[in-house]
């Protein structure tokens, strides 16, 4: 008989204070669960939940050019 992979509970950072599995959670808060339990609070079905550490990727900022039709010639 084949091994079952054991699923291994992964931590969460609450983004949305809401009920999370049966209990009130504030934002911040950490929460411990499998994928598959986190599913329905992970975009695109829900929302409420991201990876705990995960943190959003840095925009860049580009410096303004000047437009070709902003310039005047004097």
């Amino acid at each position: 008989m084949a091994d079952l992979k054991k699923i291994e509970p992964v931590d969460y950072e609450v983004t949305k204070a809401r009920e999370i599995q049966g209990v009130h959670r504030a934002v911040g808060e950490t929460v411990s669960m499998t994928p598959k339990q986190a599913k329905y609070y992970l975009p695109p079905h829900g929302a409420g939940l991201k990876l705990a550490g995960d943190k959003l990727p840095k925009q860049k900022v580009h410096a303004e050019k000047p437009l070709k039709a902003d310039k005047t010639e004097v």
